[in-house]
């Protein structure tokens, strides 16, 4: 066990360097990833996609209506559904495109981590400070996770694959099943929230050892994944 230990801290400290670098960067405003077409179509696609973000962040998924997102785009309420079916197909298109940009911002270092556990740790501190990075994407998240019942397979899909990941390594005794999950999405939400309403960055740190408690990481443990990947999980700070 010892020598386990041993060979993946000396892992975590070759991923280090390549960390630092991106680290060191300065820090702009995210753009999503909006699957843009060419020419009008592809533009108009994306005002609206855009509004519908403004206002549910804003509002709320509930509170805000096709009319008024539209209104928000500058486009006549009949030109929507020339883009989308219906208030629900807006709803994941958007949701679908700020989960995206946040694993795709923290996926060459997530993926340079072998270890699963802390894959888990970093991700869920990155998720957490992305979120209040960018106000809107966090406000969204947090409509989202109470009125939008499939934003759930939208933050769960890379969450997954790391904790299966660690459960083959032996890092978790715990099985991979829905109740881990929710409990997983319960802290990530719960973290969201608090650094949105000002809550110091202490907030990711402490999600990322709950995380790792639940699947079974005695609490030494995780906080040793949890201090290890620490560096990693600074990036972007608010």
């Amino acid at each position: 066990m010892r020598v386990a230990s041993i060979i993946f801290m000396h892992h975590l400290l070759l991923v280090e360097s390549a960390m630092q670098n991106d680290m060191k960067e300065p820090m702009t405003k995210r753009s999503l990833n909006i699957p843009r077409e060419e020419g009008k179509r592809g533009r108009t696609r994306a005002r609206l996609t855009e509004a519908a973000l403004r206002l549910m962040s804003e509002r709320g998924i509930n509170a805000t209506s096709v009319s008024e997102i539209a209104s928000e785009a500058e486009l006549a309420n009949g030109t929507f559904y020339l883009y989308f079916r219906d208030k629900p197909d807006i709803v994941a298109a958007v949701c679908q495109a700020v989960t995206l940009a946040m694993h795709n911002e923290m996926s060459s270092t997530r993926m340079a981590l072998e270890d699963g556990a802390a894959r888990v740790a970093f991700g869920t501190q990155q998720f957490i400070e992305i979120a209040a990075a960018e106000p809107d994407w966090g406000k969204l998240l947090l409509s989202a996770f109470t009125e939008f019942a499939a934003i759930k397979d939208d933050i769960s899909r890379y969450m997954r694959l790391d904790v299966a990941l660690g459960i083959e390594q032996g890092r978790f005794p715990e099985p991979l099943d829905e109740f881990v999950i929710d409990s997983h999405l319960a802290i990530l939400r719960e973290g969201v929230k608090a650094r949105l309403e000002g809550a110091s960055k202490n907030i990711g740190a402490r999600a990322a050892e709950y995380q790792l408690r639940i699947l079974g990481m005695n609490s030494a443990e995780a906080h040793k994944v949890r201090l290890a990947t620490e560096r990693a999980a600074t990036r972007p700070s608010v």
